[in-house]
């Protein structure tokens, strides 16, 4: 899965002896040895956990505890859940695309989430005109800005860099902004 994605976990409980009787109790579900909600009753020898959007990136072990009753002995399973960063699109604009030189231009980098994560994107934005690193903006909210008056004359690429953080990737997205004589 990716970060902030639903996940929901099953467990499917079986005899290994014919004829013992009829499977009943809970099932106790685990992420990483922490009980994930409370135990789970099995029904038709199968139980679900609650869903959860808040697995953080990186491997982690799913353990199913099966509790057991009188005519069974108690059980465990475990499976490995990978939870890798989720993708985002940055989308860029400018407050006005041709301006006179000399005065200031703001660039908006938007920074969304791709589905199917969820969650909100932090640290920050590199603006570049061309390759030269003009300055960073910090990802409040989903955006970023960052405002220069110091273009010269002509009409320039300026790139918006989002860096990602711990549970996002980065992304890109550019303009052309023109600037014109007095």
């Amino acid at each position: 899965s990716v970060y902030g994605q639903s996940v929901t976990f099953s467990a499917k409980v079986s005899a290994t002896a014919p004829g013992a009787g009829t499977l009943s109790g809970t099932v106790q579900f685990q992420i990483d040895g922490v009980n994930f909600g409370s135990a789970v009753n099995l029904s038709g020898g199968s139980a679900t956990s609650g869903t959860t959007k808040t697995i953080a990136v990186g491997n982690h072990t799913i353990t199913a505890i099966y509790s057991g009753n009188a005519n069974f002995n108690t059980g465990l399973g475990s499976v490995g859940q990978v939870v890798k960063k989720t993708n985002t699109t940055t989308s860029l604009n400018t407050s006005n695309s041709s301006i006179k030189t000399g005065r200031s231009v703001t660039f908006t980098a938007t920074i969304t989430v791709n589905s199917p994560g969820y969650g909100t994107p932090g640290s920050t934005v590199t603006f570049f005109n061309g390759s030269t690193a003009l300055g960073t903006g910090t990802v409040s909210g989903g955006k970023a800005t960052f405002s220069t008056s110091t273009l010269s004359i002509g009409t320039h690429t300026i790139t918006a860099m989002y860096n990602g953080d711990s549970n996002f990737n980065g992304s890109s997205d550019n303009v052309l902004q023109t600037i014109t004589r007095n």
